[in-house]
């Protein structure tokens, strides 16, 4: 057997799990940049970082994302283990997250604290500090918007640590 072939019995559960997540772009889907861009960023999340495979698999509901400055409109549908990316707005979704293109693509810098797993900054993170101050900043500012996050604590977490390349 040669050695680049993987032995599916040394292989962890989770890592094989995320290796075959059911991550779909809808037709339609595949003209829309930032939805092949969430696809592939969900997607490498998931086989960097097997452990959260667990988060994706509990995720179930609709978040639409709108990224005003580009007119683009994406809804990203979870249902426990399986997504699907459709280009616009489809159905009601659970959450609107509106903004300019850089606010939203900013999402997926959010830091990812252990062992809770809050997009919490560890002080002495420069970096960290900056993406959720400009995220903060923006919101004041009325730049962006998440519309009923309230509402879906759990799920919101959920989604932010699926999403984040961090954590």
């Amino acid at each position: 057997m040669s050695a680049a072939v993987l032995d599916e019995r040394r292989v962890p559960k989770m890592m094989r799990r995320a290796m075959s997540m059911d991550i779909q772009l809808a037709p339609g889907a595949q003209e829309n940049g930032l939805a092949v861009m969430l696809a592939d960023l969900v997607r490498q999340n998931l086989e960097a970082k097997p452990r959260k495979v667990r988060d994706f698999d509990a995720l179930a509901g609709a978040v639409s994302i709108v990224a005003d400055d580009a007119e683009v409109a994406l809804t990203l549908v979870f249902d426990r283990g399986k997504l699907v990316i459709h280009d616009g707005i489809v159905g009601i979704p659970d959450v609107t997250v509106r903004g300019g293109s850089d606010t939203i693509l900013a999402l997926s810098n959010l830091p990812i604290t252990r062992p809770f797993g809050l997009p919490i900054p560890r002080p002495r993170d420069r970096e960290a500090v900056q993406t959720v101050r400009s995220l903060v900043d923006a919101m004041r500012a009325g730049r962006f918007h998440v519309y009923g996050g309230l509402f879906h604590p759990s799920f919101m977490l959920r989604l932010t640590r699926v999403m984040s390349v961090n954590g």
